[in-house]
């Protein structure tokens, strides 16, 4: 850091070597404690989000991070030497946490609200997904009844039926094959345009476009493997046990894959994660201001955000590649997600006392 300071005011030639060094530094500044690993990790387990989801949170925390060191150093530009990093943390701290307090009372309710209607689910529709849209909820299902298999939409009972140009389905196989699908307005629903290959088995996920931005929501299709079994009485009892293990898990599955949390609340999430200032990039960027040297001042702080993004998003893929992993491989993961989202609350709750006790002590020293 001293170093990088001399060579800044002698003016030296080699000061883009020092990008690598700002990558790193970043990286380095994600590890540390209070920087929004615990709040993302426990944010995509909750949601069961993809791995495109935690990209999504990485950078939203990096971006916000890259703003808030600019405006802190224009305003130190502007008020002289009386504002600093150390000074103004304080107050993030605390407005970070209470921004986690009540994202976490959102996920309490609506996790609560998820699992009471689950209760209440009628085991025979087990082939009927019920999405939250954030904009209402629809009935998703597959139909082949005398005809080749389609998906259909249906909104519940006082909901509204998303215009068909807005709604877009896309399926991803084990193989990693993907295919995306369109939709017709049909009497009172919506039908794909296109027939679904078998077998159907894959992960589906519905967009619906509101203006400038969507609502996602993902949900999985698994065979029954009871149709192509054969019914031996030898094991006729362990046969049935299997099945009934299997019916629930896929209807957990289906449960919980309904899950919507909409982009402006990811983005939103991420922007709060990026409310922890690094008082040496911040130092960096306020001596390159200084000796006019605007553009490198602008690369070492995009460098650094860059690296700090790196162990953001790396942390929230680990924790959507582990939840998806898991409860392919693990007998009864599924059951223990449906309370996992408390638990995810919890530590939430947690991060934020956290943040509001060290925010306080900063005032009071």
């Amino acid at each position: 850091m001293t170093d990088f300071l001399h060579a800044v005011q002698n003016g030296s030639t080699n000061l883009w070597l020092f990008i690598p060094a700002a990558i790193l530094l970043g990286a380095l500044h994600g590890l540390e404690p209070g920087h929004s690993k615990t709040m993302m990790a426990a944010f995509i387990v909750a949601i069961r989000g993809t791995i495109g989801q935690a990209v999504l949170l990485g950078l939203s925390a990096a971006i916000s991070h890259s703003l808030l060191i600019w405006i802190l150093a224009a305003a130190a530009l502007h008020y002289g030497n009386q504002l600093n990093a150390e000074s103004v943390e304080p107050y993030l701290q605390l407005g970070s946490a209470v921004m986690i307090l009540g994202l976490a009372t959102w996920m309490f309710f609506r996790t609560r609200r998820e699992l009471h209607a689950a209760q209440h689910h009628d085991h025979a529709h087990s082939e009927l997904f019920v999405l939250d849209m954030g904009h209402g909820k629809l009935e998703l299902s597959v139909f082949e009844e005398g005809v080749p298999p389609v998906f259909q939409l249906h909104a519940p009972k006082g909901e509204r039926l998303p215009a068909a140009k807005d709604v877009t389905l896309e399926t991803v196989r084990p193989d990693g094959a993907r295919q995306t699908f369109k939709f017709v307005a049909k009497k009172d629903f919506l039908e794909s345009t296109m027939d679904i290959p078998e077998p159907h088995e894959f992960d589906a996920t519905v967009a619906i476009g509101h203006g400038h931005h969507s609502h996602t929501c993902r949900v999985e299709f698994r065979e029954d493997e009871h149709h192509h079994r054969h019914h031996d009485e030898d094991d006729g009892s362990k046969e049935f046990q299997d099945a009934h293990e299997r019916a629930h898990a896929q209807d957990i599955a289906k449960r919980f894959g309904g899950r919507a949390v909409t982009t402006p609340q990811i983005i939103l999430f991420g922007v709060t994660g990026g409310l922890m200032p690094c008082p040496t990039a911040f130092t960096v960027l306020l001596v390159c201001l200084q000796l006019k040297k605007v553009t490198l001042g602008f690369a070492m702080v995009a460098a650094f955000s860059f690296g700090l993004a790196l162990t953001m998003v790396a942390t929230g893929a680990l924790a959507a590649w582990s939840v998806r992993h898991a409860e392919k491989r693990f007998k009864g993961f599924g059951e223990t997600m449906r309370r996992a989202p408390y638990v995810s609350c919890v530590l939430l709750v947690l991060l934020a006392f956290y943040m509001a006790w060290h925010g306080w002590r900063g005032l009071n020293h």
